[in-house]
C-alpha cells in the first residue's frame, strides 16, 4: 500500500510515516500531561480535604470547651464520620470498577 502512495505522491510512504510518528510523541505527550494534572489535582483534594476536616474538628472542639456540646460534638462527628463515609464509598467503587474489568 506504502508503495501505491509513493507512486501517487513522491516521497508519499515516508510522508506519512513521519505524520504518524509525530501525532505518536503528540499524543505521549498529552496523555502525560493529563497524567500529571490528575495527580496534581489528587493531591489538592487531599490537602484541602484534610484542611477543611482539621478546621472543623477544630471548631468542635472549640464549641465543646465553651459549653456547646451538641454543637461541638455534631462538628466532630462531622469532622470524622465524612472522610470515613468518602473512604468506605471509594473502596467499594474501586473494587465495584475492578470487578466489571475483570
Amino acid at each position: 500500500m506504502l508503495v501505491e502512495y509513493n507512486a501517487a505522491v513522491p516521497n508519499g510512504a515516508e510522508r506519512i510515516m513521519t505524520m504518524a510518528e509525530k501525532q505518536q510523541t503528540h499524543r505521549h505527550q498529552m496523555e502525560g500531561r493529563v497524567i500529571r494534572a490528575n495527580t496534581t489535582d489528587q493531591r489538592l483534594g487531599l490537602v484541602l480535604g484534610f484542611i477543611v476536616m482539621m478546621s472543623v474538628a477544630g471548631a468542635g472542639v472549640w464549641c465543646v470547651s465553651i459549653g456547646k456540646d451538641t454543637a461541638g460534638l455534631s462538628a466532630l462527628i462531622t469532622a470524622v464520620g465524612g472522610p470515613v463515609i468518602s473512604f468506605i464509598y471509594g473502596r467499594k467503587k474501586q473494587a465495584e470498577e475492578r470487578k466489571n474489568k475483570a
